[in-house]
């Protein structure tokens, strides 16, 4: 039984840590520190022999595609996060550079393993008028161009207002007032994206939002999914244990790597869970 490697949730590791992670991968091995007790620290072996998936999540995937074959002796999948640029992220790429990169993961390891992830969708009040980072315009282009490299797996979910996010919003934007969006408006929103979607037959899935699976087509998303991973490659056999990382979630049991405090995520965005030093980057 091989073990899958998240890369990660705690850090963009491909945009800025990359260096790093490769060398962990020559030493064969990484400590990873529990994020909640950080005295407790796991050393994981990295080799090939004991690696069945390495689970990439990133923003930014310029530095991996400089030297792919480093990875030669993995299996590899993708999470691409691609939204629309807000005043929520310090920094972004720019949208072409962005969709050639998919172009390029798309044409060296196929694009079934590959997810979109337009995730998550925030709102907030800004001078009174309800502002989102939604961009239905944008996010048909974008459907348009992910069918175009065969990529047919969206995740998307409304941002929940944890406190970190509440006090990291309002810190930022003293002005602006951080909302949820109503039932009926996040029924609309769905609706609206699932049919511009299925018009590129891509399929929505939602993110550890379970009360949008009340929306007929939408389906439940699995981010560790070993269910999938196992029909890529069957020869490679990995957990097929469920291991939620929070509520609602539908991920398969993996080894999360990376650190919070100490790999910062420069992207700085505003709502992302993963990185509680986001005021001080």
């Amino acid at each position: 039984m091989k073990t899958i490697i998240s890369a990660s949730r705690r850090t963009d590791i491909p945009a800025f840590y990359l260096n790093w992670f490769k060398d962990a991968i020559r030493a064969g091995f990484v400590e990873v520190a529990n994020p909640l007790y950080p005295k407790q620290i796991r050393t994981i072996d990295l080799s090939p022999q004991s690696v069945g998936w390495i689970v990439f999540w990133s923003r930014n995937y310029a530095h991996f595609l400089k030297a792919p074959a480093f990875f030669s002796e993995y299996q590899l999948f993708f999470h691409f996060t691609i939204l629309p640029q807000s005043k929520l992220e310090k920094a972004a790429i720019p949208l072409k550079s962005a969709l050639g990169q998919i172009e390029r993961l798309s044409a060296l390891y196929g694009p079934e393993r590959i997810i979109w992830r337009y995730d998550p969708l925030v709102f907030w009040k800004e001078a009174g008028a309800v502002k989102t980072n939604y961009d239905q315009e944008q996010f048909a282009y974008l459907c348009s161009a992910m069918a175009a490299n065969g990529v047919r797996r969206c995740y998307t979910s409304f941002a929940f207002p944890y406190r970190k996010f509440t006090r990291r919003f309002k810190s930022a934007f003293p002005k602006d007032q951080l909302i949820q969006p109503e039932s009926a408006l996040q029924k609309q929103i769905i609706e609206e994206m699932l049919a511009l979607a299925s018009r590129y037959k891509i399929s929505l899935y939602s993110c550890s939002n379970d009360r949008l699976l009340q929306i007929p087509g939408i389906q439940k998303g699995h981010c560790i999914d070993s269910t999938l991973l196992q029909r890529l490659e069957p020869g490679i056999k990995i957990s097929q244990a469920k291991a939620p990382t929070r509520s609602d979630c539908g991920c398969s049991k993996s080894i999360d790597i990376g650190n919070y405090i100490k790999q910062p995520c420069p992207f700085g965005c505003i709502y992302c869970y993963a990185n509680p030093t986001i005021n001080k980057l």
